[in-house]
């Protein structure tokens, strides 16, 4: 198990200011956060890790409260502390899981589309996560995402009118073929990567749900209207139960907020770090 992630070359580093930590989601690469990056940098130093299992990153995929643990590791082995988190997906999860055991090393946090409650978790969630059909399943799931899904995200643009902008935003793009093929080692190794963290998931979800009451740094949670892979109602959930927590609805909008509205995420950047009172806000 690779517990050492600040010396390795599966993390990019870029800009200078406050630091902030951002965490992919399953599957998933440091480069899912390139425009997310882009804006961040002119004003932060923006550190980006693939997660063990995926991209560059050596070492068997782990546990989300390992992946917290690890990168708890490596914002002090950088001397990026104390730091906002940013955790996309699952990635929200192993980010809240962060700012609860460590709230010595965050400032502030922002869940973006983020994993919450058990009953976030629907019947394919468990599916992929069954240890029967759970490796077939996840298996045809991958080649879906990386190779036939966004292969259909440049004609539904040349679909009219509001269903077309509903296919975009919810449909993924050929960055996701990325996860998918040699440059992440053998398809194998993805497959058992995520089967590992489907399973894990399914596993420590609770542990999700409880720590979300220990978080005591300012928070924003952000979440697609259009989301059909976390439901909206997650963010709700854990804007209700996050202490001065921030619910942030983006209109038209799906999952993959850090590719289609890195602006936002910028914003509730600027919101985590300008400690402003909870509310809810909707960007359109």
């Amino acid at each position: 198990m690779v517990t050492d992630l600040g010396t390795r070359t599966d993390v990019t580093e870029s800009g200078s200011g406050p630091p902030v930590l951002l965490v992919h989601g399953q599957p998933g690469l440091a480069e899912d956060w390139n425009a997310v990056v882009e804006l961040a940098r002119r004003d932060h130093r923006v550190i980006v890790p693939d997660r063990p299992g995926y991209g560059a990153a050596s070492g068997e995929p782990t546990s989300m409260a390992e992946n917290a643990r690890m990168l708890a590791e490596l914002m002090i082995e950088r001397d990026a502390v104390p730091a906002t988190v940013v955790g996309h997906s699952y990635g929200g999860g192993i980010a809240l899981l962060l700012a609860a055991q460590r709230p010595d090393l965050v400032t502030g946090l922002v869940l973006v589309g983020s994993v919450g409650p058990a009953s976030g978790l629907g019947a394919i969630d468990h599916l992929l996560a069954n240890r029967v059909v759970g490796e077939a399943m996840s298996a045809a799931g991958l080649i879906i995402l990386g190779r036939i899904l966004p292969r259909l995200r440049p004609a539904a643009r040349m679909v009219p009118g509001l269903p077309g902008e509903w296919l975009s935003a919810v449909l993924p793009d050929g960055r996701y073929a990325a996860v998918t093929d040699g440059r992440t080692g053998s398809e194998m190794s993805l497959l058992r990567a995520f089967v590992r963290e489907q399973r894990a998931m399914l596993e420590e979800i609770s542990t999700v749900e409880e720590q979300a009451a220990r978080i005591s740094v300012p928070t924003v949670v952000v979440a697609g209207s259009w989301d059909v892979v976390v439901p909206p109602s997650t963010a709700s959930w854990l804007a209700s139960n996050i202490d001065r927590a921030e619910l942030v609805i983006v209109d038209h909008a799906g999952h993959f907020i850090p590719r289609d509205r890195p602006d936002v995420v910028v914003e509730a950047l600027s919101r985590v770090e300008d400690t402003g009172p909870p509310g809810e806000a909707a960007y359109r």
